[in-house]
């Protein structure tokens, strides 16, 4: 009996070595599916979370070019608006322009001291050549005059050049007489 008892001794303790034997490996494989499972959650995690930041990318992508297109045609009405606005400005300012230059004449007439048929109106480079006194008979000096509006108005280059040709007495008087049409 002894021996059958040392044979369940045996028998018990070679169970026990197969379970603790067999408790390790499953305990090693329980280590191992552990750090698989935690690593296939961080690939799961980590594709989630990019595809989240795209897609949230996306969206605010989207929202802003819909902003940056709302704040353009904002932009060219307005610009368009003021352009328009500008140029019908600068419009009434040129046709004022023109309507006072032909009733200067009027204004000047008591000031320059001559009548109102010893202006002649160019239009460029000069607007007037006043010929003062020819009416009465006696030509006192010719003028040319340009006639400014506004207080910025300054004399274009063109206007310049006639204005220094004058005060430097580079100016004449030409007679030319037609031919007969044979030599022409």
């Amino acid at each position: 009996m002894e021996f059958f008892s040392f044979l369940i001794v045996v028998a018990f303790g070679t169970a026990l070595l197969l379970l603790l034997i067999a408790y390790a490996r499953d305990e090693h494989e329980l280590s191992r599916l552990r750090e698989r499972t935690l690593e296939e959650a961080r690939k799961q995690y980590e594709l989630w979370k990019s595809a989240e930041l795209r897609a949230d990318y996306l969206k605010l992508r989207e929202e802003a070019m819909r902003e940056a297109e709302l704040t353009l045609q904002k932009w060219k009405t307005d610009e368009e608006k003021r352009i328009r606005d500008d140029a019908a400005q600068r419009s009434s300012s040129v046709k004022l322009g023109k309507v006072a230059e032909q009733l200067v004449p009027i204004a000047l007439q008591n000031i320059l001291e001559a009548d109102l048929e010893d202006f002649r109106f160019l239009g460029s480079p000069v607007d007037y050549v006043v010929f003062r006194g020819l009416s009465k008979g006696s030509l006192a000096e010719v003028l040319f005059l340009e006639v400014k509006s506004g207080s910025v108005s300054n004399l274009s280059e063109r206007e310049r050049e006639v204005k220094r040709a004058i005060e430097e007495k580079r100016v004449g008087f030409l007679t030319y007489r037609l031919a007969d049409e044979k030599s022409i």
